[in-house]
């Protein structure tokens, strides 16, 4: 039987765990939970509470261009503590700095971050690889075919005993909660019943052929309830297509058209055109009342660093403004 929360969050604010700043008992709950399941994954659980995409709650995320080994647990406490509660550590761009390890993985469940290797578009066996690091979700870019979403689940799904369908995925050990392997093939497919795929849309052919997008969304919700989900790339679905206004507009509809498969999706709002606080507050309503419940910010985790100094500093510029300096 299908098990969902008997009060799951209604609000944002609910998601994160009741407040915002996130408080001492919180930080002890999420690091309780992974110490339990190190395997968890917290927005997965949070979807999965839900009757519906429309009754989820939308959660936030941002890019992660820090490398691996600059990575300080005290800043990723500071994205937790802010309300964020997905990370996308990016090794396509940004190579093998960002294909995070055990280690950062780690770290960023027992914050209730929920860890999502995004790899370039040639990765194959990779994805299976980066759960076995402790990701509990990876991101696919740049689909153009059918096939290539179908390759895509291939590699990170564990093939059934003695199925002659093709798989590209290869099993290596993990470990539960008090450091045990599991070995067997049931072991090893009971580890990852959490784990997500997630496909980006960000080409005009999964985005505004319809007939296309409506086939990978299919393949999609084949996966299983909250097994898969969408992210759109605005940034290069637009340096792709053209058209900004018919991007958003195929943009929004595959919101819609996702949501009514029980796929929960969502993109990145805000650019370098667009840093006005209010307009990127408009462009996160827009996609959320469309169904959107991934909710992603522009600026990279490496730029909080000037913006929260820059912040800091302003009550002092603005004291010397009015002082007459």
């Amino acid at each position: 039987m299908e098990h969902r929360s008997p009060n799951p969050p209604a609000t944002a604010i609910d998601a994160v765990g009741g407040s915002r700043p996130l408080s001492t008992q919180a930080f002890a709950d999420r690091a309780y939970r992974t110490a339990l399941n190190p395997l968890r994954n917290p927005v997965k659980e949070i979807m999965d509470s839900a009757a519906t995409v429309e009754a989820t709650p939308p959660m936030l995320g941002i890019f992660n261009d820090v490398p691996w080994h600059r990575f300080r647990e005290s800043e990723a406490h500071a994205w937790a503590k802010a309300g964020y509660l997905w990370i996308v550590n990016d090794a396509e761009h940004s190579q093998w700095e960002g294909y995070y390890g055990r280690e950062q993985n780690a770290a960023e469940l027992r914050l209730g971050l929920l860890p999502v290797q995004r790899l370039h578009r040639e990765a194959v066996s990779a994805h299976g690889d980066s759960y076995q690091l402790g990701a509990r979700a990876t991101m696919r870019p740049y689909g153009t075919t059918y096939e290539e979403a179908e390759r895509y689940f291939r590699s990170v799904n564990f093939p059934a005993p003695g199925s002659s369908t093709p798989h590209d995925r290869g099993g290596y050990p993990v470990r539960t909660g008090d450091r045990s392997m599991m070995f067997t093939p049931d072991e090893l497919r009971g580890a990852e019943t959490e784990v997500q795929g997630w496909i980006q849309f960000e080409t005009a052919e999964y985005i505004l052929d319809t007939e296309l997008r409506d086939r990978v969304l299919d393949l999609m919700a084949a996966q299983g309830r909250n097994k898969a989900c969408g992210f759109v790339g605005p940034f290069d679905a637009i340096l792709r297509g053209g058209d900004a206004q018919e991007m958003n507009r195929g943009v929004n509809d595959l919101f819609v058209a996702a949501a009514a498969r029980g796929i929960h999706t969502g993109r990145v709002v805000g650019s370098g055109a667009m840093e006005d606080p209010r307009d990127i507050e408009d462009g996160m309503v827009d996609a959320i009342e469309h169904g959107a419940r991934l909710i992603c910010v522009h600026p990279l985790t490496s730029d909080m660093t000037y913006r929260g100094a820059a912040a800091m500093a302003d009550p002092f510029f603005r004291a010397c403004a009015r002082c007459g300096f």
